[in-house]
């Protein structure tokens, strides 16, 4: 139940219907380099696939590296040292210092936010 809501917590960090991405684009929703990324990949830490040009196996010179949405969201969960409902609890602790009239504020853009989904 912990790993589904965290999946949808940190769905939102990826583009909607990209189901691929290259080392370039999960760096850019990691912060990372993308010489991390493929670091990563061939550490396993990144799961995915790798193709290779035209050439005869172990002698390719390039490889191209194709990582899966799922991976991305699994390496985001596996990385966190938090979860979503840790988080949720820290938010209620800084509400609770906020004063009534910050509270209403919030209170109105929430409800902007839910008439929107």
């Amino acid at each position: 139940m912990v790993q589904i809501l965290n999946r949808e917590f940190f769905e939102f960090l990826l583009p909607p219907s990209q189901r691929w991405f290259s080392p370039k684009e999960v760096a850019s929703i990691i912060g990372k380099s993308s010489q991390y990324v493929r670091d990563a990949f061939d550490n396993q830490k990144i799961l995915g696939h790798t193709l290779s040009g035209r050439a005869p196996r172990g002698k390719e010179k390039r490889k191209t590296y194709q990582i899966p949405r799922e991976s991305v969201i699994l390496y985001l969960i596996e990385t966190a040292n938090y979860t979503s409902e840790e988080l949720l609890l820290r938010f209620h602790d800084i509400l609770s210092n906020c004063s009534t009239a910050q509270l209403l504020k919030l209170q109105m853009a929430i409800d902007h936010l839910l008439k929107s989904k």
